[in-house]
């Protein structure tokens, strides 16, 4: 696999990962675009986003720490004992979805085939590029934008403002925001759908004025009321119900299931999300070839007990 420094932007890249990522972006396939699709159109943004955080206060102890947010928002128990309200208590309940697939699984995705693996970047860079991952369900928490596809593409208007400090015509053009704009056509209309993108914009634009996500010290705001959390970040919450806005399109229908890849990968998660309960670490997994794959699953499917399965991982 090609070395990548991220010191260059490699536009035919990011295209075609862009491409791979709209013919069907509610799916393993489609997800797994989406790391590539930033990290080879904005590497240079994302050295420079990491040279300021070397130089922010909350950033910079950050990178001499390196908490694992991944660990932290995986811990589901820990979760659920926080206080009710707070931001960790609300994010565990969004992530207990029946059938779907966990955030954290489709976060890891970076490690597949290599990819993350093949970059040439310092140890901070690379621990920004992983913690960034982790930070989309938690977007979903703060800001209120649903899951299903029209909160999905408001989710991706804000991230482009927040994460990125990107103009909006910049998002509007970019690969993830020509899906949104032109491809997700809910009930409430075109024109109404074009405000709610560029608000979202606005909105995750002002909140990267008062910190980038990851310069915010997610694990430090867990325990406390979600309320308050948004007012120290400066986000402010959506609070319309999008859920039904495709109920009367066929095509929006067969979109927000992946054309039917989501029912049968959301199956799959499940299994795999055993295993990562089982102790096999999420950046492991990832690693492994297709075989070991589906023979974790397997054995996930037929009550294995968790040390046969991290034994199973291990060889």
């Amino acid at each position: 696999m090609a070395r990548h420094t991220l010191q260059r932007r490699d536009i035919p890249g990011a295209l075609v990962a862009g491409f791979r990522w709209l013919v069907n972006p509610v799916s393993v396939g489609g997800a797994k675009q989406v790391p590539r699709m930033k990290l080879l159109a904005l590497g240079p943004e994302i050295l420079e986003s990491v040279a300021r955080m070397r130089t922010h206060s909350s950033g910079k102890r950050i990178l001499e720490n390196k908490p694992d947010l991944g660990a932290t928002l995986s811990d589901a128990a820990n979760l659920k004992a926080m206080p009710a309200g707070s931001l960790g208590r609300t994010y565990a309940g969004s992530i207990e979805t029946p059938g779907g697939v966990p955030g954290y699984l489709l976060a890891s995705l970076i490690y597949q085939d290599g990819f993350f693996d093949s970059l040439e970047v310092s140890d901070d860079v690379l621990y920004v590029i992983e913690r960034s991952r982790w930070l989309h369900d938690l977007f979903h928490v703060v800001t209120g934008y649903g899951t299903d596809l029209p909160g999905e593409g408001l989710t991706i208007y804000f991230m482009l403002g927040y994460e990125h400090g990107l103009s909006y015509r910049a998002a509007s053009l970019a690969p993830f925001g020509i899906g949104p704009r032109f491809f997700i056509r809910p009930s409430c209309g075109q024109r109404h759908w074009r405000a709610l993108l560029k608000e979202a914009h606005a909105r995750g634009l002002a909140a990267h004025r008062v910190c980038p996500p990851t310069f915010v010290p997610w694990e430090e705001l867990l325990a406390r009321p979600l309320d308050d959390v948004r007012r120290e970040l400066g986000i402010v919450p959506f609070l319309e119900d999008t859920s039904r806005w495709l109920d009367g399109s066929w095509f929006g229908q067969q979109a927000a299931g992946g054309f039917g890849a989501y029912a049968r990968e959301a199956e799959r998660a499940q299994l795999l999300r055993k295993v990562v309960e089982a102790g096999v670490s999420c950046r492991d997994l990832y690693r492994l070839h297709e075989g070991r794959l589906h023979e974790l699953t397997r054995l996930a499917a037929t009550g294995a007990t968790s040390g046969e399965i991290r034994a199973a991982a291990a060889r």
